[in-house]
C-alpha cells in the first residue's frame, strides 16, 4: 500500500496527474540506480546512510555530511506473498533499476518475485533433498553417495524416505561386486547404511527403509560394531613404524603391549609436547594389536585428532557420552547393545587429547565400564591409554574461572592415582631445528623469560614487523607465496594456513586470501528462520546478520579449489568430522563435491549438502534458537588457534591483532609449524616501552604442568 498525502484544496484530477504522487522511496531508489553509479554500491536498507529523502519533492539526495543513520525496511510476513519476496530480493540485490529488473536473475526475467528469489538461491525449494541427491548422482561416486544419503537421513529429517530409497538406491549399488544374487547387493548396501547410521546411534529400523532381514544371508549374525572394527585394515607402514620407535616411544610401547599380553588391568598416560610422536606411537599400538587379531578402539576428544588414527572416532560418539556431562553422568550403553558387545570384545582403548576433555567425560566412561563388567578396577579392568599435552589448550569451561578450568583437568580426577605416566620429550616434528623446538618447550613450560608481566619476546627471524594494515598482506604473501601459480596444487594448499585467536580475525583473513585466490566467486545464501516463531517476530535481516563460530555464514563465498573446514561430525567413520579440512572440487546448486586433505582419509572424495544447523546455548546469547540451512563449512585459509590444535602446518602464519587470552594458546600456535624458517608471526601491539624487539603474551597455568606420577 502506497500512502499519498494531499491538501483538501486539491482536486482528484490534479492528484491523478501529479507525478510526484507516483514516486515512492522504492521507485526513486530504482531511478537513482539508473543515473548515479554510487547508488549501485548499496542495498536498499543501506541507502539512508548515504542519501536523504526529500519529502517535499519525493526523491533521494546524496548526503553532504556524515551522520549516524540506520536504515530499516518495513516488516513483512511470509504470508503476504509477493510483497515478502520483494523484500527478500531487496535485502540481497544492489542496483536494481525497476521491478522488472528486480525479477531478473542472470539475464532471465521471471514472472514472479518468488521465482526470482528461488533462482538467486534465497529460498529453500520444496524438493531440495531430491535435487541434492540428483546432482550428486551425476558425479557417479557410489561410496560418497551412500555417505550423503546417511547425512540427509540424520540431519535433514526427510519425510518421504522410501521414495528417496526407491529413486536413488540403484546409484548407491554401482561399486558393489557383481553377483548372481539380485538381493545380495541390496543387503550389502543396507548393511553399509546401518554401520554409518550406528555412528549417530540410529538404525535402519528408525527410518522407512527395507529391513535387512528381508534379504536373507547365510552368514551368522554378529554385532555390526564388532564386524566394523575387525575389518579396519592395518597399514603396512604402521607395522613397520614399530621398528622406528625412539627409546622413549619403545619403552611405552613395550610396557603397554606387556599389559595386553598378560591381560593386566592398566591405565597409561602418554604425556608429550606437540611433535614428539604421540600419534606415531598410537598408530604403532593399533597396528600391533589389530595384527594379532584383537580389537583396539581409537578415540580422541576432537574430530580432527580422531581421524589421524585408522578407525578413529570422537570419544563422545564412540562411547555415547552425554552432552553436557555432569559429575554423575554415565554413557548411554547397555550390556546387550552393540556398543556393549564391542566393549566386551575390546582389548585396548586409546583416548588422545585427553587433556582437552573435561574429567567428567573420562569419569563417565570409567563408571560405565565398571558397571558393564561388574569390575571395580579403573575402567572395569580394561587397558586404557590416555594421551595429550598439558601445555596445550585445556578443557573448555564456558565462562569459567581459572580454578574451574584447572579443576576440569584429568589430573584432578581420582583416576589419576592409578595412571602409569610416560614422557615423550624428543621433538620429531621440529627435529631439523633444535633451537625452535627448545623455544617451544620453554614457551609451553612457561620458562621463556618474561619481559614485563606475562609478555615474552619473539625471535626476530620469525617476526613480520607491524607497519599498519598492509602488514597483513605481507603475512599472507609469506604463507601463500605465488598464490596464482600454485592455487590448484593440493600439497601447496594442504601445507599452509594462518592461525589467529578469534573468529572475527579468521573471517577477515579468509576474505582477504580469497580475493587473491584465482577463479570466480560463488555465493550461497543460507535459509534462516527462528525456531517456534509463527508470528514472524524476527525479521530476515536480523537472522542473516547473526554470526557464530559454530555456524556457517549466511553469505558463504567460495571458489573452486579453495580450502574449507567442516563444522559438524557428518560421517566420523569416513573422516568427515568437525575440524576436517577439505578442498572444494566441484559445486552444484545443492551439493558440494570436496576432497579430504587431513588425517587417514586424505584424498577421499565427499559430498556436502545443505543441512539445517541450530545455535546452541554456548554459541551466542540470543532469545531464540536460530535455524540456518546452509552448507556446513567455512573457509580455512585461516583457522582459530583452537581449531588448529592437532594439525601439523609446515608453512604457518600467526596473526595476533590482540594477545592470546588462555592457557597454551601461544604454544599451540607456534607448535603447528616445524621450524623458524617456515613460521611467521605478525603482532599488532608488540612494542614494549624500554625494550627492543616484538613481544606478545604467553598465558601458562603452571598448576597443570606437573602431573604427578
Amino acid at each position: 500500500m502506497h500512502e499519498v498525502i494531499f491538501s483538501e484544496q486539491q482536486s482528484i484530477p490534479d492528484l491523478l496527474t501529479d507525478q510526484t504522487n507516483s514516486r515512492t522511496m522504492l521507485t526513486e531508489f530504482f531511478e537513482m540506480n539508473k543515473v548515479d553509479p554510487n547508488a549501485n554500491l548499496y542495498f536498499y536498507h543501506e541507502f539512508p546512510e548515504h542519501y536523504t529523502w526529500d519529502e517535499k519533492n519525493n526523491h533521494w539526495r546524496q548526503r553532504k555530511g556524515h551522520y549516524k543513520v540506520i536504515g530499516r525496511l518495513t516488516s513483512v510476513s511470509p504470508y503476504e506473498g509477493e510483497r515478502f519476496y520483494v523484500r527478500v530480493l531487496l535485502l540481497h540485490r544492489k542496483g536494481p533499476t525497476s521491478f522488472d529488473d528486480l525479477k531478473t536473475v542472470h539475464s532471465v526475467r521471471y514472472n514472479t518475485f518468488k521465482e526470482a528469489a528461488e533462482h538467486m538461491g534465497l529460498l529453500q525449494k520444496d524438493n531440495l533433498i531430491q535435487q541434492t541427491l540428483r546432482e550428486a548422482c551425476l558425479i557417479r561416486m557410489p561410496a560418497a553417495l551412500r555417505q550423503l544419503f546417511v547425512i540427509i537421513l540424520i540431519y535433514c529429517n526427510p519425510v518421504e524416505v522410501r521414495t528417496l530409497w526407491n529413486e536413488f538406491h540403484p546409484y548407491m549399488l554401482e561399486d558393489y561386486p557383481s553377483t548372481s544374487s539380485l538381493t545380495m547387493p541390496v543387503r550389502l548396501l543396507l548393511n553399509d547404511l546401518e554401520l554409518s547410521l550406528n555412528d549417530f546411534h540410529q538404525t535402519i529400523s528408525n527410518f522407512d527403509l527395507p529391513a535387512i532381514s528381508d534379504f536373507p544371508n547365510e552368514e551368522p549374525v554378529v554385532s555390526h560394531f564388532v564386524v566394523d572394527e575387525r575389518s579396519i585394515p592395518v597399514p603396512p607402514e604402521d607395522l613397520e613404524a614399530i621398528e622406528k620407535l625412539n627409546n622413549e616411544q619403545k619403552h611405552a610401547f613395550d610396557m603397554i603391549m606387556d599389559a595386553v599380553h598378560h591381560k593386566t588391568s592398566s591405565v597409561f598416560f602418554i604425556d608429550g609436547p606437540a611433535g614428539t610422536g604421540k600419534t606415531f606411537l598410537y598408530r604403532s599400538l593399533l597396528a600391533a594389536i589389530r595384527h594379532e587379531g584383537h580389537i583396539a578402539l581409537a578415540t580422541a576428544t576432537s574430530g580432527i585428532a580422531s581421524i589421524m588414527m585408522p578407525g578413529g572416532r570422537t570419544a563422545h560418539s564412540r562411547f555415547k557420552i552425554p552432552i553436557p556431562t555432569l559429575p554423575t553422568s554415565t554413557c548411554r550403553i547397555s550390556k546387550q547393545s552393540d556398543e556393549g558387545i564391542l566393549l566386551h570384545e575390546t582389548t585396548l582403548i586409546i583416548w588422545d587429547e585427553a587433556t582437552m576433555a573435561h574429567r567428567y567425560t573420562i569419569e563417565a566412561l570409567d563408571k560405565t565400564l565398571r558397571d558393564l563388567f561388574h569390575n571395580d578396577q579403573p575402567f572395569g579392568g580394561k587397558i586404557v591409554v590416555l594421551g595429550g599435552d598439558f601445555r596445550q589448550v585445556l578443557p573448555v569451561v564456558p565462562r569459567g574461572t581459572r580454578s574451574q578450568a584447572i579443576d576440569a583437568c584429568i589430573t584432578y580426577s581420582s583416576l589419576w592415582d592409578h595412571v602409569k605416566l610416560f614422557h615423550l620429550t624428543q621433538n620429531m616434528r621440529a627435529r631439523t631445528d633444535s633451537l625452535y623446538s627448545d623455544m617451544l618447550m620453554r614457551i609451553g613450560n612457561g620458562s621463556e623469560p618474561y619481559v614485563v608481566d606475562d609478555l615474552i619476546r619473539m625471535p626476530d627471524e620469525i617476526v613480520i614487523p607491524w607497519e599498519g594494515e598492509q602488514s597483513i598482506l605481507q603475512l599472507i604473501n609469506a604463507v601463500f607465496p605465488k598464490m596464482s601459480d600454485n592455487a590448484y596444487d593440493r600439497n601447496y594448499i594442504m601445507e599452509r594456513a594462518i592461525i589467529t585467536p578469534k573468529n572475527n580475525y579468521v573471517d577477515q583473513l579468509n576474505h582477504q586470501v580469497l580475493q587473491l585466490f584465482p577463479g570466480n566467486e560463488i555465493i550461497f545464501h543460507s535459509f534462516d528462520s527462528a525456531e517456534n516463531d509463527p508470528r514472524n517476530l524476527y525479521q530476515l535481516e536480523l537472522l542473516n546478520s547473526i554470526s557464530t563460530s559454530q555456524l556457517p555464514p549466511h553469505k558463504l563465498t567460495v571458489k573452486i579449489g579453495c580450502p574449507m573446514i567442516v563444522l559438524r561430525n557428518l560421517d566420523p567413520k569416513n573422516g568427515v568430522c568437525n575440524g576436517t579440512r577439505v578442498l572444494l572440487r566441484g559445486i552444484y546448486q545443492n551439493v558440494m563435491h570436496a576432497e579430504i586433505i587431513t588425517g587417514s582419509f586424505s584424498g577421499r572424495p565427499v559430498f556436502l549438502p545443505r543441512i539445517p544447523l541450530k545455535t546452541g546455548q554456548q554459541d551466542i546469547k540470543i532469545p531464540f534458537v536460530l535455524i540456518r540451512n546452509q552448507f556446513p563449512v567455512r573457509l580455512s585459509f585461516a583457522l582459530t588457534i583452537n581449531k588448529s590444535q592437532g594439525q601439523t602446518i609446515p608453512n604457518v602464519g600467526i596473526y595476533l591483532p590482540s594477545h592470546v587470552f588462555s592457557h597454551g594458546q601461544l604454544y599451540v600456535a607456534l607448535s603447528r609449524g616445524i621450524s623458524r624458517h617456515n613460521t611467521k608471526i605478525l603482532i599488532k601491539n608488540g612494542s614494549v616501552n624500554g625494550f627492543s624487539g616484538v613481544h606478545t603474551r604467553n598465558v601458562v597455568f603452571h598448576e597443570v604442568l606437573q602431573p604427578h606420577e
